[in-house]
């Protein structure tokens, strides 16, 4: 983002010019995680004439390879200096980038989903959204359901205290997992007995370390939605309906009862994913891209 490039130069910069390659830049390179991006800045102290400040940028990225990009920039070049305009060529106001929480450099997107961003309130305001327990060994900690058995697996436990109760060993765990929404992707348990002592005591005996993360316990067997952290195509939210621990990739948020299908069907929808798409350009849907919404 600009705010965390600027903290890094350690001084007060202007965009002139970002030349927004993307992937399959290098013919070394293939595949679409390696995504690049070049720039020119200049040093602007003035923070009136800093945030009006016009960049421009030359948008390649659905170019397939290196040298197709390289001809559709030169051909953008020609354009503008003839005066013509050029789709891929746009101009933005350095200022109107803190629209969207972090100042992502979107400079394509529109004015109308810009408004949203910078009339309504933010989901996290309203919702939790959490990361839950990094059990560091999933191997170990672990099991299909059916690998359990039911009669060890406590379910319907309201918390904690409950589940502790029960004396069982292994509890439902919302791992994330494939593509799905609405609901499903609940075939894991994990060990969760007297309350996670095998795991909070899962250390390194080198250096004294604790392996794993036991995160925001207390969401622990509440009702949510959940949804996969790592996705190879778009948000799919779940309903989590109580009785579950949650997991690290398998983040969830925690909305008012009376509203937890409403936020269901929101995040779900298009225009969510939309909005998504320039908060976290990448495969990753963290806990701070949904809060963010």
């Amino acid at each position: 983002s600009y705010e965390k490039l600027r903290e890094y130069l350690m001084f007060e910069i202007a965009i002139e010019t970002a030349l927004h390659v993307g992937p399959r830049a290098f013919e070394e390179v293939s595949g679409e995680k390696v995504n690049t991006v070049m720039f020119v800045f200049r040093r602007e102290e003035d923070p009136e004439v800093r945030q009006n400040a016009t960049g421009t940028y030359f948008r390649l990225v659905k170019e397939p390879d290196s040298e197709a990009k390289r001809r559709r920039f030169e051909e953008a070049l020609i354009n503008l200096r003839a005066g013509r305009d050029d789709p891929i060529v746009y101009r933005y106001r350095q200022g109107d980038f803190d629209a969207i929480p972090g100042s992502p450099w979107v400079y394509w997107i529109t004015p109308g989903l810009r408004k949203i961003f910078k009339t309504f309130p933010k989901l996290g305001e309203i919702a939790q959204p959490r990361q839950g327990l990094a059990t560091a060994d999933n191997f170990r900690f672990l099991r299909f359901w059916w690998e359990a058995g039911l009669d060890r697996i406590g379910f319907g436990c309201k918390n904690t205290r409950e589940a502790q109760a029960t004396g069982k060993r292994w509890f439902p765990y919302m791992k994330g997992g494939g593509f799905k929404r609405w609901y499903g992707n609940q075939e894991y348990v994990v060990n969760w007995e007297r309350n996670g002592a095998e795991i909070r005591n899962f250390i390194n005996p080198e250096t004294g370390k604790t392996y794993s993360r036991p995160q925001n316990t207390d969401y622990y067997f509440r009702r949510g939605v959940t949804w996969s952290k790592v996705s190879s195509g778009n948000l799919c939210v779940r309903l989590s309906p109580g009785g579950f621990i949650f997991d690290v990739a398998g983040c969830s948020v925690f909305p008012p009862e009376d509203h937890l299908l409403e936020f269901l069907g929101i995040l779900n929808s298009k225009l969510i994913q939309a909005l998504l798409n320039y908060i976290s350009p990448t495969i990753n849907y963290e806990v701070g891209h949904i809060a963010s919404l």
